[in-house]
């Protein structure tokens, strides 16, 4: 554990290949979290890069252990904690832990009850570091699981996702991204006399399954477990032992994912967390992401001076959940173009910008989509003089052919154009994105034409008037942006 944290400041740990790819974003949160807490104790401002020095700040973080039980994967003393796994203090409790969790990604987060697209319990021959990944997810970011099994506190219910969203330096891989974060949690810490200090690691505090901590007396920047889990030694290798428990970890449902977890996005009001939800990070969701008007960017998404104006990038992601499901591992990273333009105006200013041009543009692919699906609801009735567009069976059969649209929209949102309209040159961007807009519009009727009605008088009717409603509609539409946009 000290070396990997040595191994990150130094820009050395580009990677770590036993992650699965739902592990990547709780392994980077929980390495920050940690990292800063140690800092920002010691009085530190920046990373130190010796395994000796990792060592002592880790230690300092638990006065209680010297020894650095509580950062020990596996503790045969059960009365002392592990790393991510509470003591137990009263020996009656020991018998609690009934649930036998043989290989790591039984442990893990992921729901797979029907053994489909990730197959259940295939880490037979785990490592250390499987399990250290597994245990770091589950405790981390896992939710509410049926009686007994709660979830974390930073996030929007037990059903809901903790998501993250960040700004990340290109070419550094995971230790770029980590010394960016730590430093910018340091340096906010230090900027505050309001920073709010308190318990740092949860698993160091006994826990009963019964008794729920105060968040006002948590560190804020606290790293959580949610779950009574200690790893043994078995016959064939570390297992774990699981218990259920009465109340969730933290006291905090309440708060409805306002805990100020640094990657969490807020809604507008900020009045919860934003749970993203089974479509992932379409360009709409990444829009609204990016725009104050209706999300509240959390510290770590925000540019900042510090950051190099070349080269950044806007990650997204999430393993969102269901009520007992999976709704999928989405992961967005949008790398951003003309940044030390947008500059000018200040880093606060400047997804800001952004989050306005997109949802100018997003707003403008909706239009075109309008017109689009008329003309394929036109191409599928056969072409009658004027398409019956309250008509059920046409919509769904036009659907598909929307989505492909909607598809090859999302990947060209993000193209240079959009942050050279952002810096505000004078060039008719609009004009620009509205044509392309009707080239693809086009192509989606183009595609679609091959299946419209067979009879052939009927099918040259149909593709003919569809393909002159989309034109003039469209036209008419590109012909309507103000002069200079």
């Amino acid at each position: 554990m000290f070396a990997t944290f040595a191994a990150l400041s130094r820009g050395e740990a580009w990677s770590f290949p036993a992650l699965r790819p739902h592990q990547r974003e709780p392994w980077h949160a929980f390495t920050v979290q940690v990292a800063a807490l140690a800092l920002i104790r010691a009085g530190l401002e920046e990373p130190p890069v010796e395994e000796a020095a990792w060592r002592d700040l880790l230690l300092a973080l638990t006065p209680d252990q010297p020894g650095g039980e509580a950062w020990e994967l596996v503790m045969d003393d059960w009365s002392k904690p592990a790393l991510l796994q509470p003591p137990i203090v009263v020996a009656g409790d020991r018998a609690d832990y009934k649930n036998r969790l043989p290989t790591p990604d039984a442990l893990d987060m992921l729901v797979t009850a029907k053994n489909h697209d990730v197959k259940q319990e295939r880490i037979a021959e785990a490592d250390e570091q499987d399990w250290l990944f597994a245990l770091v997810t589950l405790q981390t970011t896992e939710g509410f699981l049926g009686a007994g099994n709660y979830g974390i506190s930073r996030m929007n219910g037990g059903f809901a996702t903790r998501m993250s969203l960040g700004v990340r330096p290109s070419g550094r891989g995971a230790a770029g991204a980590f010394r960016r974060d730590v430093r910018r949690l340091v340096a906010d810490a230090r900027g505050r006399s309001d920073y709010r200090r308190g318990l740092p690691l949860l698993w160091t505090e006994p826990w009963d399954g019964v008794r729920s901590l105060d968040f006002t007396k948590l560190d804020e920047l606290y790293v959580e477990i949610c779950r009574r889990v200690r790893l043994k030694h078995g016959a064939n290798g570390i297992e774990a032992l699981a218990a259920g428990s009465k109340a969730a970890r933290v006291a905090a449902s309440e708060l409805k994912g306002r805990t100020g977890d640094p990657w969490a996005p807020l809604k507008a009001d900020g009045s919860t967390s934003v749970t993203p939800n089974g479509g992932g990070f379409g360009y709409r969701a990444m829009t609204r992401l990016l725009r104050s008007g209706e999300t509240t960017l959390p510290l770590l998404a925000r540019p900042h001076d510090e950051d190099e104006r070349a080269g950044l990038s806007i990650t997204a992601a999430a393993l969102v959940r269901g009520q007992g499901k999976t709704e999928g591992l989405h992961r967005r990273t949008v790398r951003t173009s003309r940044m030390e333009e947008l500059w000018e105006g200040g880093p606060a200013e400047a997804l800001d910008r952004v989050g306005e041009v997109a949802a100018g543009r997003a707003g403008e692919a909706g239009e075109a989509g309008k017109r689009l699906r008329r003309a394929l609801i036109m191409l599928v009735q056969g072409g009658p003089e004027q398409a019956r567009l309250d008509d059920d069976a046409a919509g769904r059969k036009v659907d598909p052919w929307m989505r492909r649209f909607d598809a090859l929209v999302d990947g060209v949102f993000f193209d240079d154009g959009l942050w050279v309209e952002a810096a505000g040159h004078g060039l008719p961007h609009r004009t620009r994105w509205r044509d392309r807009l009707r080239d693809m519009a086009r192509a989606m009727l183009d595609q679609a034409s091959e299946s419209a009605p067979r009879t052939e008088m009927r099918r040259i009717r149909a593709i003919a008037r569809a393909r002159t409603m989309l034109d003039a509609q469209m036209n008419k539409w590109i012909k309507e942006v103000p002069d200079g946009g």
